[in-house]
C-alpha cells in the first residue's frame, strides 16, 4: 500500500503535464490501455487464459466501468487544479467507503464513525471552499470521482473472497480500453517526441502495479489496516506538484487534508480495535 501511494501520485503529476500539451482523451486512453497490455504481459504467461476466468464477471466489470469513469473525472480534473488540492479531496473516498458499506455490505455503524465522517468532510469543505473564488468546479468532478472509486473498492472487496486479485486487475482495464479505443480517433494527437511516448507508456505500467499493489494488500489483510497507508499519497502529491509545477498549497488546503486524513485513521483505528481488541 505505501508502493501505490508513492506510485499514484506520481501517475496523476505524469498525467497533468501530458495534459497541457495531448488531449486529455488520448491520455486517459493511453493510461489505461498500457495498464492492461502490461498487466496481460505479466500475468498471462503465468496463469494463461485461465485468469479471465471470474466466479463474479458481472462484478468484474461493473467495477471496470466505475474505475473508468473514476479515473476519466479525475484525470479531467486535475488538469485544472493543483495536483495537491485533488489528492486531498480523493481522501474523502475512505470516509465514503464507511458510509456505503453500511447499506452496501451490511456493515454495522456507530455515533463515533458518525462523527468522524462528518469531521471528514469538513474538512473536504476547507480544501474545496464553496462559494469562495477559491472554488474551482473541477474539485465536484474529484468529488464525484472519489465516489465512484469508494463503489469500486466495495466491489472489489465482495469480490476478494471469490477471484485472485490478478484477475480483478486485469478486467480493471477492460472497460475503459474499450470505450476510449472508440473515442480516442476522434481527438488524437501525435507524441512530439520520445520523451512523450516514453512518459505516455508509464502511465499504464505505474497504474497497473499500483492497483495490483493494493489488490494484493486486500488480499493480504483487511482494508482497515492497509487505508491509512493511503494517505501518504498527500506528501508525494505535494512534493510532485511543487517539482514540476512549482505549486504549493495554501494552509487551509493543508489543514483540510490533516482533517480528512485524521478521520479517515480514526475509522481505520476504530475497526482494527473492534475486530482485534487485544492487538489495537
Amino acid at each position: 500500500m505505501c508502493t501505490a501511494a508513492i506510485l499514484f501520485p506520481f501517475m496523476n503529476g505524469t498525467a497533468k503535464y501530458l495534459g497541457t500539451k495531448y488531449p486529455m482523451e488520448e491520455v486517459i486512453w493511453i493510461r489505461i490501455l498500457s495498464h492492461l497490455v502490461f498487466v496481460s504481459v505479466l500475468f498471462v504467461p503465468q496463469y494463461g487464459l485461465d485468469i479471465l476466468r471470474s466466479k463474479r464477471l458481472k462484478s468484474q466489470f461493473m467495477a471496470s466501468a466505475m474505475l473508468f469513469l473514476s479515473t476519466y473525472l479525475f484525470f479531467k480534473s486535475v488538469r485544472i487544479i493543483p495536483l495537491a488540492e485533488a489528492t486531498a479531496i480523493t481522501f474523502v473516498g475512505p470516509l465514503m467507503v464507511t458510509v456505503l458499506a453500511v447499506p452496501m455490505l451490511g456493515e454495522q455503524t456507530s455515533l463515533f464513525r458518525v462523527i468522524c465522517v462528518v469531521c471528514g468532510f469538513m474538512g473536504a469543505l476547507l480544501v474545496i471552499r464553496p462559494g469562495t473564488e477559491v472554488f474551482q468546479p473541477g474539485s465536484l468532478l474529484v468529488v464525484l470521482s472519489a465516489l465512484l472509486y469508494s463503489l469500486f473498492q466495495i466491489t472489489a472487496r465482495q469480490m476478494a473472497g471469490f477471484d485472485r486479485p490478478e484477475t480483478t486487475v486485469i478486467y480493471s482495464g477492460i472497460v475503459g480500453s474499450l470505450v476510449m479505443s472508440a473515442i480516442v480517433p476522434f481527438t488524437w494527437k501525435t507524441p512530439e517526441s520520445l520523451a512523450d511516448m516514453a512518459m505516455m507508456g508509464s502511465l499504464g505500467v505505474i497504474g497497473g502495479f499500483g492497483h495490483y499493489c493494493v489488490a494484493r494488500a486486500l488480499r493480504i489483510t483487511k482494508a482497515s489496516v492497509i487505508a491509512p497507508f493511503h494517505y501518504l499519497q498527500i506528501i508525494f502529491a505535494v512534493f510532485y506538484g511543487y517539482l514540476v509545477f512549482n505549486n504549493l498549497p495554501d494552509l487551509l488546503t493543508i489543514a483540510g487534508s490533516v482533517v480528512i486524513s485524521l478521520a479517515g485513521i480514526a475509522i481505520c483505528w476504530l475497526e482494527i480495535r473492534a475486530s482485534k481488541p487485544d492487538r489495537a
